[in-house]
Parts: C-alpha cells; sequence; structure tokens
C-alpha cells in the first residue's frame, strides 16, 4: 500500500514536473520571439527615423517656414487619427446596430469561457478514461489479483501523470495580461 502511494505521488510530481518545464520551455520560446520582435522593431524605426530626418532636410531647403507648419499640421492630424482608431468600434456612440454590439458581446463571453470549458472537459475525460480503464481491467477473465493490482497502479500513475502535466502546463501558460 505504501509503495502504491509512493507511485501515484511520483507519477504526480513527474507529471507536475514535465507540465513546468513544458510552460517554461514555451516561455523562453515566447521571450526569445519577443526579443526578435523588438530588435526588427529598432530597426524600423531607426529606419523611420532616418527617413523622416531626410525629408525634413528636403523640406527645410525648399522653405522652412511651410515645412514648420506642415509639420505641426500633420502631428495634429496624425494625434487626432490615432485617439479615432482607438475608440472601440462596436459601441453604440459610433453608430454600430444593436445586433452587431449584441454578436459582439457573445463572442467576448465564449472566449472569456474557452479556458474554464477546456478545463473542465479535460477532467470529465480524465476520469472517464480512468473508470473505463479500471472496469477494463476487472472484466478481463484468468488475471490474478497481483496482476490486477499492478495494471490498475499502472493506469492510476499514467493518468496522474498525463492530468499534472496537462494542468500545470495549461495554467502556466496563461495569456499575458495587457495595460
Amino acid at each position: 500500500m505504501i509503495e502504491w502511494i509512493g507511485d501515484a505521488l511520483m507519477a504526480v510530481v513527474g507529471g507536475g514536473a514535465t507540465g513546468i518545464l513544458g510552460s517554461a520551455v514555451q516561455s523562453l520560446f515566447q521571450y526569445k520571439t519577443r526579443a526578435l520582435d523588438i530588435k526588427q522593431e529598432n530597426v524600423r524605426l531607426a529606419h523611420d527615423a532616418k527617413m523622416v530626418e531626410l525629408e525634413s532636410t528636403a523640406n527645410l531647403r525648399i522653405l522652412q517656414q511651410e515645412a514648420s507648419a506642415q509639420a505641426d499640421s500633420n502631428a495634429y492630424t496624425m494625434q487626432t487619427v490615432s485617439y479615432e482608431h482607438d475608440k472601440r468600434q462596436y459601441m453604440p456612440e459610433n453608430g454600430a446596430p444593436t445586433w452587431i454590439i449584441g454578436l459582439l458581446g457573445i463572442v467576448d463571453v465564449i472566449r472569456g469561457l474557452v479556458r474554464p470549458s477546456l478545463t473542465v472537459y479535460v477532467a470529465v475525460a480524465i476520469t472517464i478514461i480512468l473508470v473505463e480503464a479500471n472496469a477494463l481491467v476487472e472484466s478481463v477473465d484468468g488475471l490474478g489479483e497481483d496482476v490486477r493490482l499492478a495494471a490498475a497502479m499502472e493506469i492510476w500513475r499514467m493518468v496522474a501523470y498525463i492530468a499534472t502535466t496537462i494542468f500545470f502546463w495549461w495554467f502556466g501558460q496563461r495569456p499575458q495580461k495587457r495595460a
């Protein structure tokens, strides 16, 4: 009995370690991808800065006062457009029909329920697999009690390992919060 508890605990610890390792590897790849994105963005920004510098030098040579006034006008326009773009497009004050607002609300609810629904589904599926596997072992004729016990313990170990791997990895990879 003590050996069974030790084996079950080792399966849970092994599954948890695998889940945490999978989460860590995935986080490392996300970090590396983000670093590459930042590097690419810096190159793009440097290029944009150089292009802006060349353009303003040319405009300065043509007519310094006109270029300054145009730059002020463009900055105001870009800020205004940016503020307009940041508004939620499906809000009623933007003229969206009520049925579109309702559908977008439903999409938000469904998106919020995906993770908890999948968690419940995996928990139920693992429980069903465990019950069915134990019933299958019990239904086989000609097996000794020691073989049945060994098979049942192996099933429990595998299911515990798989379940803890899934849950630790699943909850280790939460979506990043956006500020």
